[in-house]
């Protein structure tokens, strides 16, 4: 079965918080206050989805569903980043590159939707062996990629460290946490609409409790799944 994916378009945050959480040990204090903290690389991803507007039919409903499809944290999903401060080419907005495309009789599928495609179009340059933190990149379309923008590769979202351009249309480039899965030379760094496969964080996150049963603001909290 598909990793379903959450639906921003009608359950869309209005607070979005996506992290990684560092893995850490520390051991007591001594008398002089001095504590030794032992930390990995490795890191791991937490998210949060704060004052969803669950606030008609359809969208109670769409939040039920998704309640009953994860069955608490027993099955993962993919929790999309919004686009925004990504490598978005300056045209691609004026051009309404990312607006949905209907066939060319103008008739969408038969559940509504449409062709939908990306616009950024970075591909690896260099194989990233399992747990690599660095790659070389190929730039065919894309604006410019700084530190702290996001791209996942089959679902596995990294966070770009550090990036240093060797020409116009090549980079080397750094990013956290190391890679969850090694990829090939030629695989797509997904920039336009980056996911992060992970799992509720508590059992509980998608109970819906609704003002005179109606309405409801809730906040669900993910944790990468591993």
């Amino acid at each position: 079965m598909a990793t379903l994916l959450w639906p921003l378009g009608v359950l869309p945050p209005r607070e979005l918080m996506i992290d990684i959480a560092p893995r850490s040990l520390a051991g007591p204090s001594s008398v002089s206050g001095v504590s030794q903290v032992v930390a990995s690389d490795a890191g791991i991803w937490k998210a949060t989805y704060a004052g969803i507007p669950v606030v008609d039919d359809q969208k109670v409903l769409a939040w039920r569903a998704i309640n009953n499809l994860l069955e608490g944290r027993l099955i993962s999903i993919l929790v999309p980043i919004w686009r925004w401060y990504q490598p978005v080419p300056a045209e691609a907005d004026e051009l309404a590159l990312y607006d949905p495309v209907p066939h060319s009789d103008q008739s969408p599928f038969s559940d509504g939707s449409m062709y939908q495609g990306g616009v950024i179009d970075v591909t690896l340059a260099s194989a990233i062996p399992l747990r690599g933190v660095t790659a070389n990149i190929s730039i065919k379309s894309a604006d410019m990629i700084q530190p702290g923008q996001h791209f996942s590769i089959e679902g596995r979202l990294y966070r770009v460290r550090t990036v240093n351009y060797t020409s116009e249309t090549t980079a080397a480039i750094t990013f956290r946490p190391p890679a969850r899965e090694a990829a090939s030379v030629g695989t797509r760094l997904e920039f336009d609409f980056p996911v992060c496969r992970m799992r509720l964080a508590s059992d509980g996150e998608m109970d819906l409790p609704l003002d005179y049963g109606r309405w409801s603001f809730p906040t669900v909290n993910f944790i990468e799944d591993v």
